[in-house]
C-alpha cells in the first residue's frame, strides 16, 4: 500500500531578538563583549586550601631558598591540579583548556597558557623528592587546625588499574585486583584515615602485586612516626585504635600492636595462633550466644520488621608463642554470631557442595573411557578436583575396582556429621582487640566502621578520578597520586565542617549545588569590565554563611 504524501512545512527563520530599550539600550551600546566564566565550588574549596596553606607548604619544601619561579611557582601549580581534581578531573593535556573557561586565571593571577601539560609534568617531577615530607607537613597542620578526632583510625588497601604495558614502572604490575580487572596492571594504595570524618592521615603507593598481610607492620611504624609529630594526647585519653580487615591482623601485626602505644580492632582469621582463634570460635556454646543479643543495627535495617539481632560474648584469647613472638599474646576477643553471615555461610556451603558433586558426576560418566581407563588416572583426577576445594571435608570419595574382574567405579557420600558441625558455626566470627574499655557493644559497632576507607576509595576512583592515569613515568604517577590525595583531604575536611555545622549534605551534594555558579564578565568599549556572580541561589549563599566562608562575590574581584 503506497504511503500517503505528507505536506511540506515551510521553514521559517526565528523571530529576531527584540531591540533593547531604555537602560538596556544604553548598556548595549557601550558593551564590547561578554562572557561567562565557571566559578563552581571555588567558594567552598578556596577557604580550605588557604587554611591548609597548601601553596606555602609546597614552596617552603621545594624552594627553601626562595628560588620559586616568579611567573608560576610550584605551590600554585599544585593548587591548580587539586582544583581540577575536585571540580572537573581532566588528563593533564586538557587542564589548560578547562582552566581558560574558569575564574581561576583571574583569581590566581596567571594565564591559562601557563598551565600547559609540559609545565604540569615538570611540576610533578619537582614534587617527587618531597612527597612524603609535603604530606606530613599538611597533616601536621590540618589535624590541630580542624580538630580531627584521632581516637579511631581505619587502615585498608585498594588497587588502581592501568591501561598499557608500563614495562619501565616497577610498581605497576599484575596482582589481585579489587576492581575485578585481573587483565590490567595496577598499583596498590594503602591508606590510614580518621574514622570520624574519613580524613586521610597517611598513604603509601605500593607495588601492584604486594600481599595485604605484608603491609600492616610497616604501616604501623609510619603511623607512629606521624603521630609523634602531632600535639600530645590529653592526660588519660585512650590511645588511638586502628580498625582493619582480618587480612591485616596477622600474628606479626598483633605482636607489633601490643608492643606499640596503639590499639587495634578487627576480625581475626581462624588460622591465627596455630588454630587458637578457630578453637575459641568453635568452643563457645550456642546457649551462651543465644543469651547475649547485641543492640547494634545497621542503618539500612532500622525499619526492617523481620530484623534478627547480632549476638556476641566476650572471651579472653591467648595466642601461643611462635617464631614471630617468643611470648604468648593476650587479647580480648568477641565471638560474634551474625544472622546475615549465617545465611551466606549456609548458602555458600550448598553451592560448593553442589559444584563438587556435579564435577564428580561428570567424571563418573567418563570412567571407563579414555583417558580414565585405569584406576590411577581416575584417582589422579579425583585428587585434582578435591585439591583446595572448600567442600572437600564434606564428602567421602572412593575409587574402586580397576581389575579384570571388577570394573572401575567412582562413588561418594556426604559426611553428615561434618556438615552438621559446620552448620553449627554458620554466622560466627571472632573480633580481636588490645584496647581497654571496649565492651561487646562497642567492639561490634566500631568494627563495622571498616567501611569508611572503602567509601573514600570510592570517592578517589569516582568523582576525583584517580584513574585513568595518562602518565608513563612512575615518578609522575606518584606525584599525581599525591595531588589526588590532597584533593581527597580537602573534600573530607569540607564534609567534616559540614557535619559540625549540622548541614544535611554530603561533600558530593555540596559540590553539585555550586556546579552551575558562574561569573558574568561584561567588557565595555572604554576598556572597563563589570563582573557579577550568576546562578547563586539563596540556599547556596546560606551554605557559605553557615560554614563561615566568605561570600561568593569575593572571588570576582581579581587576584587574591
Amino acid at each position: 500500500m503506497p504511503r500517503r504524501p505528507r505536506p511540506i512545512r515551510a521553514w521559517q527563520l526565528p523571530e529576531p531578538a527584540p531591540v533593547p530599550t531604555g537602560q538596556a539600550a544604553l548598556l548595549d551600546a557601550q558593551l564590547d563583549r561578554h562572557l561567562v566564566r565557571q566559578l563552581g565550588a571555588v567558594p567552598l574549596l578556596m577557604p580550605l586550601i588557604e587554611q591548609l596553606k597548601l601553596r606555602e607548604v609546597v614552596n617552603a619544601r621545594c624552594h627553601p631558598q626562595g628560588t620559586a619561579s616568579r611567573d608560576l611557582d610550584l605551590g600554585r601549580v599544585v593548587e591548580l591540579i587539586v582544583f581540577n581534581r575536585l571540580l572537573a578531573p581532566r588528563p593533564l593535556v586538557h587542564v589548560e583548556t578547562w582552566l581558560a573557561d574558569t575564574v581561576l586565571p583571574d583569581l590566581l593571577g596567571l594565564e591559562a597558557e601557563q598551565a600547559n601539560d609540559d609545565r604540569l609534568a615538570r611540576a610533578l617531577d619537582a614534587l617527587v623528592p618531597h612527597l612524603d615530607a609535603l604530606w606530613q607537613d599538611l597533616i601536621v597542620g590540618a589535624v590541630p587546625a580542624f580538630q580531627v578526632d584521632l581516637a579511631q583510625l581505619g587502615y585498608d588497601i585498594t588497587s588502581v588499574a592501568f591501561c598499557g604495558d608500563y614495562d619501565d614502572a616497577e610498581l605497576i604490575t599484575y596482582g589481585y585486583s579489587r576492581d575485578h580487572r585481573p587483565d590490567r596492571k595496577q598499583l596498590e594504595l594503602a591508606t590510614t584515615l580518621a574514622i570520624a570524618g574519613g580524613i586521610p592521615l597517611d598513604y603509601q603507593v605500593l607495588a601492584g602485586n604486594i600481599a595485604d598481610r605484608t603491609t600492616p607492620v610497616a604501616n604501623l611504624r609510619r603511623l607512629q612516626g606521624l603521630l609523634a609529630l602531632l600535639p600530645p594526647r590529653e592526660p588519660g585519653a585512650p590511645a588511638p585504635v586502628v580498625i582493619s580487615d582480618r587480612a591485616m591482623l596477622t600474628e606479626e601485626a598483633v605482636a607489633a600492636y601490643l608492643q606499640s602505644n596503639l590499639g587495634f580492632l578487627g576480625p581475626l582469621d581462624p588460622s591465627v595462633g596455630s588454630g587458637a582463634v578457630r578453637a575459641l570460635q568453635e568452643g563457645v556454646p550456642v546457649a551462651d550466644l543465644d543469651a547475649a543479643p547485641l543492640a547494634y543495627r545497621p542503618q539500612r535495617d532500622q525499619d526492617d520488621p523481620d530484623w534478627e539481632a547480632y549476638h556476641g560474648v566476650v572471651r579472653p584469647l591467648e595466642l601461643p608463642p611462635s617464631p614471630t613472638h617468643p611470648t604468648p599474646l593476650r587479647l580480648t576477643a568477641l565471638v560474634v554470631w551474625s544472622p546475615a553471615k549465617a545465611g551466606l555461610d549456609a548458602g555458600l556451603r550448598v553451592t560448593h557442595l553442589t559444584r563438587l558433586e556435579n564435577a564428580l558426576a561428570d567424571l563418573k560418566g567418563k570412567v571407563g573411557r579414555r583417558p580414565y581407563t585405569t584406576r590411577a588416572a581416575v584417582e589422579k583426577r579425583v585428587a585434582t578436583l578435591l585439591r583446595r576445594h572448600p567442600a572437600r571435608p564434606f564428602l567421602d570419595v572412593q575409587v574402586a575396582g580397576g581389575s579384570a574382574d571388577v570394573p572401575l567405579a567412582l562413588t561418594w557420600s556426604r559426611r553428615e556429621e561434618v556438615i552438621g558441625a559446620a552448620a553449627r558455626l554458620d554466622g560466627r566470627y571472632v573480633l580481636g582487640t588490645n584496647a581497654s574499655g571496649l565492651d561487646a557493644e562497642l567492639m561490634l559497632a566500631r568494627s563495622k566502621r571498616r567501611d569508611v576507607p572503602e567509601k573514600r576509595y570510592a570517592m578517589l576512583k569516582g568523582p576525583l578520578a584517580i584513574r585513568p592515569i595518562y602518565l608513563h613515568k612512575e615518578e609522575r604517577i606518584r606525584a599525581l597520586v599525591f595531588c589526588t590525595m590532597v584533593a581527597l583531604l580537602v573534600f573530607a575536611l569540607l564534609e567534616l565542617l559540614a557535619q559540625h555545622a549540622t548541614l544535611a549534605s554530603s561533600g558530593t551534594m555540596l559540590l553539585a549545588q555550586f556546579a552551575t555558579v558562574g561569573v558574568l564578565v561584561l567588557a565595555f568599549q572604554d576598556g572597563s569590565t563589570l563582573r557579577r556572580v550568576t546562578g547563586l541561589a539563596p540556599p547556596t549563599t546560606a551554605i557559605l554563611q553557615v560554614l563561615g566562608f566568605p561570600p561568593a562575590e569575593r572571588y570576582v574581584s581579581g587576584p587574591r
